[in-house]
């Protein structure tokens, strides 16, 4: 990374992306002064505020974007204090963490936010990771029977593998290994990462060739795919990575930085316009290439 991409990155005026660049591209520990300043500059913030705000309303998607902002930021359970666990736990209890296709994500989140060796979470992602596929994807959870008919066979689900993928990438970071790992990068590496096997040029879903961002359960840009699947080992020389890299190179403006090209039309939070660079997107890629 130009040492200039760096130093936007970490501009003070946001916090949120200071910290997690800090955190995950400078690798800098909790207690470096430099973390403990942006935390509290962060959990000062308007961002945090809002955040706050839709951590503690009754309606559970609201909850979940707030957890997702959280972990997105780099915040941790302990940071964010009394605030987050009973909010936490009332969604847990009161969706089963069964949120349509969102499931995968709410554990990635809260593995990241630091509630992995919580038994009800780790009891909870024991169980969904088992349920991987021969093809080495996750399959379609809806109940319509038009859609997912129990007694036709089906192949995975790429939105929702893409999901399981940040989930197991998230849990590699913190030391644990998931038995389905192998079986998961392999899934992606054999289609290089985007495309249907039976068509190599033809993506299995098109929001992945984008850069679509904050992630939304069943839309995931190639910027976070690329950067969870090197996470997870997969070479920088290797044929898919090559080829998740030059996706993202269609992003790249001559500055070295990323464009934006998707979000939703209320994202769970402001993370910047739709076709301007982006320092999330532009961070990400630089992860991914790490």
């Amino acid at each position: 990374m130009d040492p200039s991409i760096l130093i936007w990155l970490l501009e003070e005026e946001n916090p949120e992306v200071r910290l997690r660049t800090l955190k995950e591209y400078e690798k800098l520990p909790d207690d470096d002064e430099r973390v403990v300043e942006c935390k509290k500059r962060l959990l000062q913030s308007k961002i945090y505020e809002r955040g706050l705000k839709k951590l503690r309303t009754d309606k559970p998607w609201a909850k979940y974007d707030a957890i997702l902002g959280f972990a997105e930021w780099g915040l941790t359970q302990a940071d964010i204090g009394e605030d987050i666990d009973g909010e936490v736990f009332a969604l847990i209890e009161s969706t089963g963490f069964k949120m349509l296709c969102g499931e995968p994500l709410l554990l990635r989140n809260l593995v990241k936010l630091g509630y992995a060796q919580e038994e009800i979470v780790k009891n909870e992602i024991d169980s969904v990771l088992g349920l991987i596929k021969e093809d080495g994807g996750f399959g379609c959870i809806s109940t319509n029977k038009k859609i997912n008919d129990p007694r036709k066979p089906h192949k995975s689900c790429a939105r929702l593998t893409v999901e399981y993928l940040l989930l197991v990438a998230e849990l590699h970071l913190r030391g644990y290994r998931a038995a389905c790992e192998e079986a998961l990068k392999h899934y992606f590496t054999k289609r290089n990462i985007f495309y249907r096997t039976d068509d190599m040029k033809t993506p299995m879903v098109d929001v992945m060739l984008g850069t679509f961002y904050p992630p939304d359960p069943i839309k995931i840009g190639a910027h976070q795919i690329v950067y969870a699947l090197r996470v997870l080992g997969c070479a920088p020389e290797s044929e898919a990575m090559q080829a998740g890299y030059s996706v993202l190179n269609q992003h790249r403006l001559d500055n070295g930085r990323y464009v934006l090209t998707a979000s939703k039309s209320v994202p769970a939070f402001k993370a910047g316009n739709i076709g301007e660079e982006n320092k999330w997107v532009t961070l990400y890629a630089y992860m991914a290439r790490e």
